[in-house]
């Protein structure tokens, strides 16, 4: 009797049993098939995840506040919830397949689940989103025009006449109509009178609020100075003129917050079919002692961005050299700027010298007009009282390579202007070949193997948009 009742009670147990088993092999052992993915990435790529995957470089307050995890995994996205940690959210990371981002209220008890993910093959690598603040690197009838010395130096701030980007003459021809700027920075003012009519929504986005109006907070008026040097409205009779003044311009408000890796390859990634170039006075920490590299997908948009971008032809990526040279800092030592996907720039003054705070670099493409020896640039300021002046819609002491960056980005923007078809390597060989030897008594220039004078102060020299565009007209 004893052994019936034995029998009838694992019959109704033993479903059970199997139901909890079947569910453990599903979430516990799921099989992996086909190659490896990160192998499948660039050189460049995995070596940013090599680097990124080191937990033991991130405090335990950072890793404590990180909920947002990078993790490589051939699981499909739907299945995510039956690996060893469960993420509570799963989201497709952006540019690399197999990439996602993965969502923990608790992350440092996720940490050991993902380990023995890690150790079963469920998952390839997984490595923190850490936040960064970055930090800013700060003839036409308008009737500022005349304090615009960086556009058309006269001598009229005491430095050398000529000493310019040479705009004027190009501007009967071209002046970046059709040409599309994105500002990635702390936002843009787009209501103000002088870029208003040159600013186009639809290729913007505020990453911070997760919208799509980019308008800053009154304290932040760094992206809006820096759209006003790039391609402020022109011959409208009001405040000042952009380097091109027909140029569409496009907002991008990344660094008002604290943002991570995702969050700045969508940022530098947003539109790329449409959008030409993608300006950037921001980087790591110009205090001599920071080492910063993008992490694996910001990398893997800067290669999309030149090999898919513009369908093919490629975005142009500038990017300010850094502002760190009283505290010994290295342009080298930004994995941003250098980068051979961007263009890197640095600052001269009305001089045409070397700004006392540019950093040197082997890095430095081109140099471009900025503050450095008393003299500012006059550019757009937040409406009002935001902004650097709170007493108008103008600053007259902006600078930095912060304002040198969009500067060159605006003669890009000629140079597209002229030729649509250009490359992003072409636009990079037009500005070595066009570029003038500023400061030619500094010891800093030498001639390279290619027969070009460079300097690792001011690599090819001053941008020349006259000598840029001529090229690129008939550049094939």
């Amino acid at each position: 009797m004893r052994t019936v009742a034995m029998l009838l009670v694992m019959m109704l147990i033993s479903p059970v049993a199997a139901a909890i088993t079947d569910e453990q092999n599903q979430r516990f052992d799921l099989e992996i098939n086909g190659e490896e993915i990160i192998p499948t990435y660039s050189r460049a790529v995995q070596t940013a995840f090599d680097r990124v995957e080191n937990l033991e470089q991130y405090s335990q307050e950072q890793l404590e506040q990180t909920n947002e995890w990078l993790v490589v995994t051939q699981v499909p996205m739907n299945k995510h919830s039956w690996t060893i940690p469960s993420p509570k959210h799963v989201e497709q990371a952006p540019i690399l397949n197999g990439a996602y981002i993965w969502y923990f209220e608790e992350p440092l008890e996720a940490i050991p689940l993902m380990k023995e993910a890690l150790s079963l093959g469920q998952i390839e690598s997984f490595s923190p989103l850490i936040l960064k603040q970055q930090q800013i690197r700060d003839n036409p009838d308008d009737p500022e025009f005349s304090s615009q010395w960086h556009l058309e130096n006269t001598g009229q701030t005491g430095g050398v006449s000529g000493e310019d980007i040479n705009a004027t003459d190009v501007w009967d021809d071209y002046r970046g109509n059709g040409v599309i700027i994105s500002i990635v920075d702390d936002g843009l003012d787009h209501s103000h009178p002088d870029l208003a009519d040159n600013y186009d929504p639809s290729y913007s986005y505020d990453w911070c609020d997760d919208d799509s109006d980019p308008s800053p907070s009154s304290w932040n008026g760094h992206g809006t100075a820096v759209a006003g040097v790039a391609a402020a409205v022109g011959n409208n009779s009001l405040y000042v003129s952009g380097a091109a003044w027909e140029a569409t311009i496009a907002g991008s408000t990344l660094i008002a917050c604290w943002a991570g890796d995702a969050t700045e390859a969508e940022a530098l990634s947003f539109e790329k079919d449409d959008i030409d170039i993608y300006t950037n006075s921001w980087g790591p920490s110009d205090d001599g002692q920071t080492l910063q590299a993008p992490g694996p997908l910001t990398l893997a948009v800067f290669e999309s961005d030149a090999y898919l971008g513009r369908e093919g032809l490629g975005n142009t990526i500038t990017w300010a050299a850094g502002n760190g040279l009283t505290g010994d800092d290295n342009s080298n030592y930004d994995g941003y700027a250098n980068s051979r996907f961007t263009i890197a720039v640095t600052a001269i003054t009305h001089y045409g010298e070397q700004s006392y705070y540019a950093e040197p670099g082997a890095n430095i493409l081109v140099a471009a007009h900025s503050n450095g020896d008393g003299e500012g640039i006059t550019t757009t300021d937040i409406n009002g009282t935001g902004g650097y002046n709170s007493s108008g819609n103008l600053t007259h002491d902006f600078g930095g390579t912060s304002s040198a960056t969009p500067l060159a980005a605006g003669v890009i923007a000629l140079m597209y202007d002229a030729n649509e078809d250009l490359t992003w390597r072409d636009v990079q060989e037009i500005l070595v070949q066009s570029s003038r030897m500023n400061d030619p008594s500094d010891s800093s220039w030498n001639i390279n193997g290619a027969g070009h004078d460079v300097s690792h102060k001011y690599g090819f020299g001053a941008v020349d948009a006259g000598a840029a565009v001529a090229l690129a007209e008939n550049w094939v």
